[in-house]
């Protein structure tokens, strides 16, 4: 008897964790078949929202420590131009927070940020800050440049933090921390890869960063600064 319920505990076990997966998988899909629409709709709103207003963008008070964090739309001044808050927005208790790319340009652009990411950066923020007091120094690893390091995990003893790219599911992208000890997202493998599908040559001066939103729904989250210089992609302080 002892045996078969066991049995029964394990079935159940494997019940309980397939439905997870299966209820994941749903998420997921929910996510790839609404988040284009709804930036779309978003965007559709921002256009006319700002022939109305003298071009003016309806945005809440800069914020963030980034050029890509720091154009977040309030959708309470868009309420007449949406058909309803975004199903995959924070608001709605979604992932995504939506933002504009380039708010100074003839017709700027919508974009995301996921809000995973930013939790991940989070968690790993508060590890370097507390190091950093403890220690008057910062957890560098080797230099990704001027200014900019990898993080040293084995000073925070604590597991390498990796972050799935919003650009390319198959690579995955690292933090690295700039000489204040603030974490960014390194995305230079992105910026490679599309380059090389591309076959485009950057412009001298061009921030990569544009490169990474252009033809993708999702923003730069938490990026530092990259020109090209000498065949590579090369970061920059903020």
């Amino acid at each position: 008897m002892n045996r078969w319920k066991r049995v029964s505990v394990w079935l159940l076990a494997v019940l309980i964790l397939l439905t997870g997966c299966m209820r994941t998988d749903e998420f997921d899909q929910r996510i790839a078949e609404d988040l284009p629409r709804e930036v779309q709709e978003v965007q559709v709103a921002v256009d006319q929202y700002r022939k109305e207003h003298n071009n003016v963008l309806p945005l809440k008070p800069p914020q963030g420590p980034t050029l890509y964090q720091k154009y977040i739309l309030d959708f309470s001044k868009m309420s007449s131009y949406l058909p309803g808050t975004p199903s995959n927005s924070f608001q709605k208790g979604g992932h995504f927070v939506f933002v504009v790319v380039d708010p100074g340009a003839k017709k700027p652009q919508v974009r995301v940020l996921d809000l995973r990411v930013t939790e991940k950066l989070r968690e790993l923020q508060g590890r370097v800050d507390v190091y950093k007091e403890r220690h008057g120094k910062l957890p560098k690893g080797p230099r990704q440049g001027e200014g900019i390091y990898d993080v040293d995990y084995e000073a925070l003893k604590m597991d390498r933090v990796t972050l799935p790219s919003p650009y390319h599911s198959e690579l995955t992208l690292s933090p690295v921390l700039d000489s204040k000890g603030t974490v960014y997202v390194d995305y230079r493998k992105d910026v490679m890869m599309l380059l090389e599908e591309s076959d485009q040559k950057p412009a001298k001066g061009q921030d990569l960063r544009e490169i990474l939103y252009r033809d993708s729904l999702f923003a730069p989250a938490h990026s530092l600064p990259m020109q090209w210089e000498k065949g590579d992609p090369v970061l920059k302080e903020e």
